[in-house]
């Protein structure tokens, strides 16, 4: 396309490359063939251009409706569409271009967020697993998700409750600490109380622990609040404190008399041979009195970490108890018991540690004596029942409250109403429970009767391991 610019005139005119070239010719022909023949080329190119104009129009309208279209011919039409239909295709390519692309766009946009709600999903299933009361608030200390603990501990019956309850409803002191973990977040991301919930006959024990969450920008998201039970801390770390005490007790009173004999005896205080004998075996006695208690401690400490060495092998269940049965027979009869023996005259094949299995019932005889008034009877029985070995320990002493019966072989743990009666740590019970349900796969149980005694019963496994000794059984049965 070419533009003529008429000198004197402002309009412009659109001309064909055709009538372009034949006005050119007329422009150069002037000079030569005169003025007659310039003007008849310039009226032709104006009268071309002028054609090809209308040409245009008339193309361009027939686009524009469609009811004139079955007139075109590709003949007069093909040269006024060519850049129309040209433009129109580029600018469709390039919005095709366009489209494809926001479709593909969309597309991982759509998987990028289903793999976000599915995770987010994966998230909240996790929480609500969870055994520890978990509440996440906003900048206005609004509860935005609580887990299904959380509802649980503040008695809100479904999630959606749960985001819609404000935490100073739900829990004032809780409230308190969130905002001042808020707040306060420049000084440090995490505050910690403990908590008394529920009224004071059934309260329970809490540490709660807020921390303030941030993106990875390092911009404030919200707060998380963690609930952990600590009744179970609480109660060791009691138990704890007693057994320092009761320990440090008994401890002190034989070193105590231990100190005062041994103090006589450098000063010179006995001058009869019979009477620093005497003073000998009291230290002696204190001594062993102390050996047993340390001893007991270690092992449970062994047992408890994994570390003690178990050396089971096959034996007679009765040798191992007439042992056990002679190292207290001294201490009932010093104290006027009658200690009776009921061992089974058959062969009570088992599989176990003779040491730690011996100090296992040295432990329940020795209670036994401890907690039976001068002139009761201790009974030491064994018997085979169904494939175990059965040990049972009865006296006629003080019984045990039934209360205190589900605690009795918890580490530390004395009945109150005996705790005069005898000096103790409450770690044997604990002891025995240890060597015989965990070091020889066996149980212990016990039944009891304030004012008419108690009986202790461990059941373990029958029969040996080797093969050999199995054989040589029935032989070893007949003598």
């Amino acid at each position: 396309m070419r533009v003529l610019r008429m000198k004197g005139n402002s309009t412009i005119v659109p001309l064909a490359t055709g009538a372009a070239v034949a006005l050119v010719a007329g422009l150069l022909a002037g000079p030569l063939a005169g003025g007659a023949a310039a003007a008849a080329a310039c009226a032709a190119a104006f009268s071309a251009a002028a054609a090809q104009t209308r040409r245009k129009a008339a193309a361009l309208e027939r686009l524009r409706r469609p009811e004139l279209r079955a007139t075109t011919t590709a003949t007069v039409d093909s040269d006024c569409y060519s850049e129309v239909v040209g433009e129109a295709v580029r600018q469709l390519v390039r919005l095709s271009q366009d489209l494809d692309a926001a479709a593909a766009e969309r597309t991982r946009l759509e998987a990028r967020a289903h793999v976000r709600r599915r995770r987010l999903g994966l998230l909240e299933s996790a929480l609500d697993t969870g055994e520890h009361p978990l509440v996440v608030t906003d900048a206005r200390d609004r509860v935005q998700f609580a887990n299904a603990a959380a509802r649980v501990l503040f008695a809100i019956d479904s999630a959606s409750e749960a985001e819609e309850a404000a935490t100073i409803e739900l829990c004032p002191t809780v409230q308190r600490l969130v905002c001042e973990t808020r707040s306060r977040s420049a000084a440090g991301d995490r505050r910690s109380i403990e908590w008394e919930h529920g009224d004071a006959a059934d309260a329970s024990a809490w540490r709660v622990t807020s921390t303030n969450v941030q993106d990875d920008d390092g911009e404030w998201l919200g707060v998380v609040t963690l609930f952990r039970r600590i009744d179970d801390e609480r109660a060791q770390n009691t138990r704890h404190a007693e057994f320092v005490s009761s320990v440090c007790h008994e401890l002190k009173t034989p070193l105590s008399g231990i100190r005062a004999y041994t103090e006589m005896l450098t000063d010179g205080d006995f001058d009869d041979p019979g009477q620093a004998a005497e003073i000998y075996g009291f230290i002696e006695q204190q001594v062993d009195r102390l050996t047993r208690l340390i001893d007991n401690m270690l092992n449970l400490a062994r047992i408890e970490s994994g570390v003690i060495k178990v050396e089971r092998e096959d034996c007679e269940l009765n040798d191992v108890l007439a042992r056990s049965f002679e190292v207290v027979r001294q201490l009932a009869d010093e104290k006027g018991l009658r200690l009776v023996s009921e061992l089974s005259d058959l062969y009570v094949a088992v599989h176990l540690d003779r040491d730690l299995f011996g100090q296992a019932v040295i432990n329940l005889l020795s209670n036994a004596v401890k907690y039976t008034p001068s002139g009761g009877e201790v009974r030491l029985k064994s018997r085979m029942l169904e494939g175990w070995a059965e040990i049972e320990v009865r006296d006629t002493g003080l019984g045990i409250p039934e209360e205190s019966l589900p605690r009795l072989f918890e580490r530390f743990y004395r009945v109150p109403e005996n705790k005069t009666a005898a000096a103790g740590t409450g770690l044997g019970l604990a002891l025995v429970h240890s060597i015989v349900t965990e070091l020889h796969n066996g149980s212990l149980r016990v039944e009891s009767k304030v004012g008419e005694g108690s009986a202790f019963t461990i059941s373990i496994p029958l029969g040996h391991r080797s093969a050999s000794r199995r054989k040589e059984r029935p032989a070893l049965a007949a003598k």
